[in-house]
């Protein structure tokens, strides 16, 4: 992880921050890095089951014979 540093007085960050009074008007190190909120990071959501309620029992036994017959229709003809 990438960290800026930077050593600076503390009357600079008065407007930005409530500086204690033992650093005030003193050097002080100001060390910016990124913070990684391990909460808003989502959860991979899984689709098992999503499709559910589309699934028709009668054809699920038909199933093994699909290839098949999708086969034997389309070139019946032939």
């Amino acid at each position: 992880m990438e960290k800026l540093k930077k050593v600076t007085n503390s009357s600079i960050l008065e407007d930005i921050f409530d500086i204690p009074s033992n650093l005030k008007n003193r050097k002080v190190v100001i060390t910016i890095s990124a913070y990684e909120d391990t909460d808003s990071i989502p959860k991979k959501k899984s689709l098992m089951g999503s499709l559910s309620k589309y699934k028709n029992e009668s054809l699920i036994k038909e199933e093994d014979n699909a290839w098949a017959m999708a086969v034997q229709e389309k070139h019946e003809n032939n």
